[in-house]
């Protein structure tokens, strides 16, 4: 059994939402910056890192090598920073692949997993790196925040990139 489209529909709807906007921007439009230095296409860069981080925890694999950053702190601001350092001189035509690339990667993996496998813990997937020993979450806990919840955080800030881009010319 393949894992239930309560845990696939929601996914797919942000991904469908987030696919459209990168499609509308081409990629000139992938190349806009606001008053920060992340232009668009490094946040599709860094959603890409952090789907393939998902789809390590599930392999077993380290997560820091999955995201290109071996290595590195784990604490979430020097991972998204070694991200973009990693990416930053990248063209948007390829940030905008390997977001694809990434996402149908993960989606492989997700589609054959059975509801009991997603209800396994994150230690379950990760016995060579676990987290708290009573932490015993399941996995699934893992993928909204890694797929459709960042997708949506990150669908506002490009707007608002391309809102503070738009306004500056």
């Amino acid at each position: 059994m393949t894992a239930g489209n309560k845990e696939i529909e929601p996914i797919d709807k942000g991904w469908n939402e987030l696919a459209a906007l990168v499609d509308t921007l081409g990629e000139n439009g992938l190349g806009l910056t606001g008053s920060g230095r992340w232009a668009v296409k490094d946040h599709l860069f860094h959603i890409a890192a952090w789907e393939l981080s998902l789809l390590a925890l599930l392999d077993g694999a380290d997560r820091r090598t999955a995201m290109g950053v071996p290595g590195v702190a784990e604490d979430t601001d020097s991972l998204n920073e070694a991200i973009w350092l990693a990416h930053r001189d990248e063209s948007p035509a390829r940030a905008a692949e390997f977001l694809r690339e990434s996402h149908a990667a993960l989606m492989r993996r997700l589609t054959s997993m059975s509801d009991a496998d997603l209800r396994r813990s994150y230690n379950h997937y990760q016995p060579n790196d676990p987290r708290d020993p009573g932490d015993d979450r399941p996995v699934v806990d893992w993928v909204g925040g890694n797929t459709y919840e960042h997708y949506v955080e990150h669908i506002g800030w490009i707007n608002q990139l391309i809102k503070e881009s738009s306004v500056s010319r």
